[in-house]
């Protein structure tokens, strides 16, 4: 005999047509209450620059993780962050020196993890037809160049290389999406971007030009980031993000072809141009130590840009890097002294 105090005691139902509704009823009453909505998230992100954020995506491991995301497109990582600062997302993927820019005035913002790296993903690409054949032939020249990005500072340090300073060059700062642009119509004599958009004006203008880089100079991580209070509020939700993350990693690791055939297809781009891509980066979720050396040198080449008088202190990266995500999700991924 049933429990009579039991608070799920079975409805008495009357014998005829309402049976399957009362019935109905009683097993929702029974069912255990254990579904959990999906957390809605928003990450503004580049493309190609962090193809985990779109695996994760399209094989559903931010499903898995009880994560609604949209992925919102930028042209560059510092358009990327700083809609993060003004409200359209929770996340954003950036590169160092948009990073290292406004941290030198605010600190309101956490760095979550490394996405991917390369240490020749940024190039300079010159108008050959013009004379330009050598580092030495850009002095007086006119570059391109997006303004606190990783194209500025590589295109700084190179020039540094080879035996000129930035003030030998005539400096064009432009939006990203405008750059190739400017170079097709002859508008300027060279332009420091990164990839895909030099190879493809390589290809485009073949003999004409000539494209120029230092693998290994520059090491250029792509990071994830958030506000800082939306990290210390929603702990959970990051750490889930960051496991989906790791997960994309490990099937871009286990089955690159398929990864790649995804994000090919995601991009509408041919399986050349996303080989090349695999080929000069190093898909990775990791809070390595070097990344605070890279930091504080960017810093110090922003800093140095400054007038002497307004030049403030290098900031301790130590303080802006979140480590509490990823030790819990992939421990042996932090490397980073603390």
């Amino acid at each position: 005999m049933a429990n009579m105090n039991s608070p799920y005691r079975r409805p008495r139902c009357p014998r005829n047509l309402l049976m399957t509704i009362c019935l109905a009823v009683w097993a929702m009453l029974l069912a255990p209450q254990t579904a959990h909505a999906a957390e809605r998230l928003v990450i503004c992100y580049v493309k190609v620059q962090t193809p985990l954020v779109e695996i994760a995506k399209l094989r559903n491991f931010y499903t898995d993780e009880r994560l609604d995301v949209e992925l919102r497109v930028f042209p560059s990582g510092i358009q990327a962050l700083e809609a993060m600062f003004a409200g359209e997302c929770a996340l954003a993927t950036v590169a160092e020196p948009p990073t290292v820019h406004h941290s030198l005035n605010r600190n309101d913002f956490f760095i979550l993890a490394s996405l991917s790296q390369s240490d020749n993903f940024t190039r300079l690409i010159a108008r050959s037809d013009r004379g330009i054949l050598t580092p030495a032939d850009l002095r007086g020249r006119s570059i391109a160049v997006p303004k606190f990005t990783t194209a500025h500072y590589f295109l700084d340090m190179y020039l540094v290389a080879h035996g000129l300073t930035p003030q030998d060059v005539k400096q064009v700062f432009l939006p990203p999406q405008e750059l190739a642009a400017a170079f097709r119509r002859g508008e300027v004599d060279a332009v420091a971007h990164w990839e895909p958009f030099i190879q493809k004006l390589a290809e485009e203008f073949g003999a004409k030009a000539k494209v120029f880089s230092v693998p290994g100079m520059h090491v250029t991580p792509f990071l994830l980031v958030g506000g800082r209070d939306y990290v210390r509020k929603n702990p959970a939700a990051i750490e889930r993000v960051l496991r989906a993350l790791v997960r994309a990693e490990r099937y871009s690791k286990e089955q690159p072809a398929n990864a790649k055939a995804l994000v090919a297809r995601f991009y509408n781009m041919e399986k050349r141009e996303i080989d090349f891509i695999w080929s000069v980066r190093d898909h990775r979720v990791s809070l390595d130590q070097s990344l605070l050396f890279l930091l504080e040198n960017v810093a110090r080449w922003e800093i140095g840009l400054m007038p002497p008088a307004q030049r403030p202190a290098v900031p301790n990266y130590l303080d802006f890097i979140y480590l509490d995500g990823l030790k819990t999700v992939k421990p042996e991924a932090v490397t980073i002294i603390h």
